[in-house]
């Protein structure tokens, strides 16, 4: 993949889910009273169960569930020292005791169920183990410290962790938080992981079940549902699991919120085998899910939109034009425009679909059906041709389009966005305005992406010309990374004279892209890969070695900035160094770089930037040391971030072949 490690990788865009969004904005509206024993999913004690919510069995069997029932027994101690000490002891002990502290909430003896009460509510344990993993307890720790609403935050970083390593704290979190939405999203994200490489799904559901063992929690019992039987998916079961769910919200209940039961209704449709008898039952229950964004006021059309979006991804289709049909704001939105002609797509008539997004792309709102939707005729409305041709050359428009094509490509509907990038630039290719550069940046970004270099190169070449031949236009678009723009362009052409089987012309393009721009380092890289003498293998490693000492001196120099930790300075300097750690080990592994060195700066690029760009370096770097197992790991990450990116998935296909082969050879 080139070209898209230098100044703007290709982004990466992910909404916030439903259910994260929606918690942080209900979660300050909590009531911090005692939740009802059966909002917490417990049965009142039964008859052969201690006071302190635990068997006689159980306790003779774990010391430690012993020790808690003493110190709870001790909280309805005439001594006043001695209960202090019975409170000291079981915030020491932390959050394995909240267990039998929430039975103990419901005891006999008012002051024992008084005092539970108060440690149940009173979030001082500590959520990190020592045995945590230091990213993980450097999570809980600020969890711990963290407001309330600020908490799934930090349950979400859990989740982003590799290789699940925070598998164990999202269980602690299902199994011990007294707060039930919290619980519920850690329950979530424990159902939707997925084993890590080279462990099986019945063996994560064992690690998963035994980590949930024994607890009692309406979030404990959706995780242990999904890992009962593994096998056979009990659709009525989980029906119920929502029926109640819903029930909660109803009563307006405190452990439950609109957000959660979606995400839950999203996960049980996820899970449906796909059948032709099953697609019924999975429709019907997708169709509850639009009914709540009625109220959600100004957030209910992007709720509708990754409703949509959700709804293609779990091949359901009817869905997206079901809304559609019924959403009238959706007409203004293109967006929907194109999903629409998607869902056509996965039903199976393209020339529809086409249609749809022809029609879309000319921002005529279409119905369902892709006919023209009614519009107002008054003519006063109407504009004039010439102030018609005005907004179309506004740059809100280029820019909005650009914005839209974005959206196509990481959607990979190519096409469409090329189609949007191009009308952008119509009449517009030699503009001296931003919106030009961006939009002739992407389009030529996507077709090189495509392997389409010759396009590329043409797409950029009425700008470049101007820029040469224009002393003032060089000076007014220099301001606005024009000198970079016009770098692709010799790159671009510099790939299709190579792959024509020109190193000579090739050669000259690559050395007029550095000579704009010393960041393309995919030109040196280019040049690595021609035929060469030794007199321009000395010129090419010449060039290499400075371009190779000014990225160290801009990476140190970065990397004081940081060091002093100035606030406003930080986003920003770390953005740029972990882009430049990323620029300079893609030179390394693409030449004849120090590997290691490399690995090094991709490593340290990557812990500072998820990107799909970065990712996609790093594998590359694991492939340089033939380290192919790795390699497809991180390349399975880039893709994740980036599916439809063609040079991702070949590359992975690479990776994998490799890993399989080295697997193979006897060692």
């Amino acid at each position: 993949m080139q070209n898209t490690r230098q100044k703007c990788p290709r982004k990466s865009c992910h909404s916030a889910s439903i259910a994260t969004v929606g918690i942080m904005v209900f979660f300050p509206m909590l009531c911090l009273g005692l939740p009802s024993l059966r909002s917490f999913g417990l049965a009142p004690l039964q008859s052969g169960t201690t006071s302190t919510g635990t068997t006689d069995s159980a306790q003779q069997d774990d010391p430690l569930q012993q020790e808690i029932a003493s110190w709870i027994r001790k909280l309805g101690a005439e001594s006043y020292s001695t209960r202090l000490q019975a409170q000291s002891e079981l915030e020491r002990i932390g959050v394995r005791a909240l267990d039998q502290l929430h039975q103990a909430s419901f005891d006999p003896d008012p002051q024992i169920a008084s005092q539970a009460r108060y440690l149940v509510q009173s979030n001082q344990f500590n959520w990190a183990w020592e045995s945590d993993p230091p990213r993980v307890r450097r999570i809980l720790t600020l969890y711990t410290a963290a407001a309330l609403h600020e908490k799934t935050g930090f349950i979400n970083q859990l989740n982003q962790l590799e290789n699940d390593e925070g598998l164990n704290a999202l269980c602690r979190l299902v199994r011990y938080e007294t707060q039930g939405c919290l619980a519920k999203l850690a329950a979530l994200h424990v159902m939707r992981g997925k084993p890590n490489v080279g462990q099986s799904v019945t063996e994560r559901r064992e690690l998963v079940a035994s980590l949930l063992d024994g607890s009692r929690s309406s979030a404990s019992r959706w995780v242990l549902e999904q890992t009962a039987k593994p096998q056979e998916f009990q659709l009525d079961r989980w029906l119920d699991i929502i029926n109640r769910e819903s029930n909660l919200l109803q009563s307006k209940s405190m452990e439950t919120s609109v957000e959660i039961l979606n995400e839950l209704r999203q996960w049980v449709v996820q899970q449906i085998p796909r059948t032709d008898a099953n697609r019924s039952p999975a429709l019907d229950l997708a169709r509850t899910i639009p009914e709540s964004f009625k109220s959600m006021g100004v957030q209910r059309e992007q709720q509708l939109l990754e409703f949509a979006q959700w709804a293609l991804t779990v091949n359901l289709p009817e869905l997206v034009q079901e809304q559609h049909e019924s959403l009238r704001s959706a007409l203004q939105d293109p967006r929907f425009g194109y999903l629409l002609a998607e869902s056509w797509i996965q039903q199976g008539n393209a020339d529809l679909a086409q249609k749809v997004a022809e029609r879309t792309s000319d921002r005529i709102s279409v119905t369902s059906r892709g006919e023209p939707a009614i519009k107002d005729k008054d003519p006063k409305n109407q504009l004039n041709p010439q102030l018609e041709l005005l907004f179309a050359r506004n740059a809100s428009q280029a820019f909005e389009r650009s914005t839209l094509a974005e959206y196509l490509i990481r959607r990979g509907q190519f096409p469409w966005a090329e189609t949007e990038l191009r009308k952008a630039l119509k009449d517009q290719e030699d503009a001296a305005e931003l919106a030009t550069i961006i939009n002739l940046t992407q389009l030529s970004q996507l077709l090189h992406e495509l392997e389409r270099d010759d396009e590329a190169a043409a797409s950029i070449e009425k700008f470049a010309k101007r820029f040469e031949n224009e002393p003032l236009f060089r000076t007014q678009v220099s301001e606005q990374s024009g000198d970079s723009l016009v770098s692709n362009y010799y790159l671009f052409q510099g790939n299709d004279y190579a792959r024509k089987e020109q190193p000579e012309k090739a050669r000259e393009c690559f050395l007029k892209a550095i000579e704009l721009s010393q960041e393309n380092v995919d030109a040196i890289i280019g040049m690595y890969r021609l035929p060469e003498t030794d007199e321009q293998k000395d010129q090419r490693k010449t060039l290499q070695k400075q371009i190779t000492i000014s990225l160290r001196s801009e990476i140190d120099a970065r990397e004081r900035e940081l060091k002093r930790d100035n606030p406003r300075a930080l986003a920003t300097e770390q953005r740029a160094l972990a882009n430049q750690m990323n620029t300079l080990a893609w030179l390394m592994t693409n030449t004849e770089g120090n590997l290691d060195e490399a690995l090094f700066f991709s490593r340290k690029a990557c812990s500072m930037e998820n990107r799909a760009a970065y990712l996609d370096t790093l594998a590359h770097c694991y492939a340089s040391l033939k380290r192919y197992r790795e390699a497809a790991d991180q390349q399975r990450r880039a893709v994740a971030l980036d599916p439809f990116q063609p040079s991702l998935q070949k590359a992975l296909a690479l990776f994998e072949a490799k890993a399989t082969e080295q697997q193979e050879i006897p060692q």
